[in-house]
């Protein structure tokens, strides 16, 4: 391989630019790609603010009318509204005029295409800590900034008492007593789905949950798979037996980046969580402005920095996330707490 110093700027700029491209395509983004969320593109022009409310809901049974009088008027109740801002993430490195002498081929070319996996990989870190910090109304960041995380209630998502728009009653998105993954704990959540789902007038409504999502836990990865593939009864050794949770009545979806700190530090006191979620009712969006880009030297003067002679390159990329309600999920933190 020759030496980098024998490459021109845009030669090696070129490089660089297509290592980028194709280290994009193969990263493992299973939450930003995953149906939990809303992906929704903001065309350029249009502001960097964006409206979430939840649907439209109306009365679901339709009401006796008197011969000869007039039909009663049908309810239709507003629910919650969301404001979703966008910001910047983004990253620089610098290839030094030194390195670029010494030959330092792979160092130099590693330091610049890694850079493809600083953005997609700090929106998967906010999307999890939406997850992580569900009980919270807030979080400061690893910037230090404060994150609003509150659902159009102003609730944190978990939260036992979250309130309707149109109604007295109330509804709770914890899984009772937050235990750890199990066929009963399962059901307990089912169960919850069941009896404790309500449109914005407080009328019983259908949820369908479709997905587990956990932390990277090997013993909850296990409980989970074991449970979806037993081959037999899921509580006993009855070869043979038919299993409710066969035929992929449920998607799986591990993701080691929620049980982290916000600054992306293992926290084990959050090993042990796990969500029950419908996708098909989600209203937890994801907007982007910019998808990763790169930022590249000019080819005029060599592209360096006059005082350092740097080659300087740069990573970024533009989006914002608001959750409407948490309607549509369940979610413990496997510690048996109250």
């Amino acid at each position: 391989m020759p030496q980098i110093n024998t490459y021109a700027l845009p030669q090696f700029t070129d490089l660089v630019k297509r290592s980028f491209t194709k280290a994009l395509e193969e990263l493992p983004l299973n939450l930003t790609r995953s149906d939990i969320i809303v992906k929704n593109v903001v065309p350029h022009g249009t502001g960097d603010v964006r409206r979430f409310a939840e649907r439209l809901q109306r009365n679901q049974y339709a009401s006796n009318r008197p011969e000869g009088d007039i039909s009663t008027q049908a309810r239709v109740q507003y629910g919650w509204e969301k404001d979703m801002t966008i910001y910047t993430v983004s990253l620089e490195v610098s290839i030094t005029k030194r390195m670029r002498d010494a030959g330092k081929e792979q160092a130099m070319l590693d330091q610049v295409t890694d850079l493809s996996e600083v953005c997609p990989n700090r929106k998967e870190l906010d999307i999890s800590h939406r997850y992580s910090f569900a009980w919270s109304t807030s979080y400061v960041n690893l910037d230090g900034i404060t994150v609003d995380v509150t659902m159009g209630d102003s609730k944190a998502m978990i939260a036992t008492d979250h309130a309707l728009t149109g109604s007295a009653t109330t509804y709770s998105t914890q899984i009772t007593a937050n235990p750890q993954f199990s066929k009963g704990a399962l059901e307990i959540a089912e169960q919850s789905f069941v009896e404790n789902s309500y449109n914005n007038l407080g009328e019983k409504v259908t949820m369908n949950p479709d997905t587990i999502l956990t932390t990277d836990d090997p013993n909850t990865i296990h409980q989970v798979q074991e449970l979806l593939r037993a081959t037999a009864d899921v509580s006993t050794s009855n070869s043979g037996t038919y299993n409710v949770y066969g035929n992929a009545r449920y998607k799986h979806i591990v993701w080691p980046r929620i049980a982290t700190t916000a600054t992306g530090a293992t926290d084990t006191t959050k090993r042990k969580y796990w969500f029950l979620i419908d996708t098909g009712m989600s209203d937890f969006y994801v907007c982007t402005l910019n998808e990763a880009y790169l930022k590249t030297p000019m080819d005029g003067n060599n592209g360096e920095q006059f005082s350092s002679e740097n080659w300087n390159y740069m990573a970024a990329s533009d989006y914002g996330m608001a959750q409407v309600s948490a309607k549509n999920t369940r979610w413990s933190k496997g510690d048996g707490s109250a």
